[in-house]
């Protein structure tokens, strides 16, 4: 099957279980989303072990030193237009990673180039890490500003951390951009978005109702422990 047809199945599927009931479908459709985002994430990190297990250094010219920990190793595409695997990828530092994708603007990232003018991140990851709330109907919160809906437009996913715990899941980005609309900017500040984590719905992110609506919408996700990225 071509890529096409197998995303008309998967629709076709969706349908099935869904029937004409909206909210069944948009559930299974972030299912099924965030179940397929979770399997590239461990290509990526099982990669990334084995690099680790077989002691490569990190690959930038200026560097070509081994590392001391784990914990921030960056996963890089030699060839930015193919799929994350063991002959396309290597490994670099956070800092060796920046000095090469500032020092080759025209690379691509992620299948998109890196931005003009702008300093490319440390890590495709952008994190934002939420505390515990105890006493409340929601479990964690994170605040997110339009200063951080500018920022984003630098990196490939956001991570919405567990400050607690070791737990964390991750957004693209242009799934995350269809959920801070203007129309659901709240009456914080100067007009943030509200996500969170309410205590029966704790394997959704619950984005809230902007000014004069009090619909929330909820994006399944898959919350994973550190375990996986050491």
């Amino acid at each position: 099957m071509e890529p096409r047809e197998i995303l008309q199945t998967t629709r076709q599927a969706i349908g099935q279980y869904a029937g004409q009931d909206p909210d069944k479908w948009f559930y299974a459709n972030r299912f099924v989303f965030a179940r397929l985002q979770l399997d590239e994430r461990r290509t990526k990190t099982q990669i990334k072990k084995d690099l680790l297990e077989a002691q490569a250094m990190c690959d930038y010219d200026g560097c070509r030193l081994g590392f001391d920990s784990t914990r921030g190793v960056c996963l890089h595409r030699v060839d930015g237009s193919r799929a994350y695997s063991r002959e396309n990828c290597v490994l670099m530092h956070p800092d060796c990673h920046q000095k090469y994708h500032a020092e080759h603007p025209d690379k691509r990232r992620g299948g998109r180039p890196v931005g003009a003018g702008k300093a490319a991140p440390t890590s495709p990851v952008l994190r934002k890490v939420s505390k515990r709330y105890e006493g409340y109907s929601f479990l964690y919160w994170w605040d997110l500003s339009p200063g951080f809906l500018d920022k984003m437009e630098r990196y490939e996913e956001v991570q919405f951390v567990k400050k607690d715990g070791s737990e964390y899941c991750c957004v693209p980005i242009p799934a995350l951009k269809g959920y801070l609309t203007a129309a659901r900017r709240t009456s914080r500040c100067q007009g943030n978005w509200g996500i969170r984590v309410l205590k029966d719905r704790e394997w959704e992110l619950a984005f809230e109702p902007g000014r004069g609506d009090n619909t929330w919408l909820f994006l399944p996700v898959v919350w994973l422990s550190r375990s996986h990225e050491d």
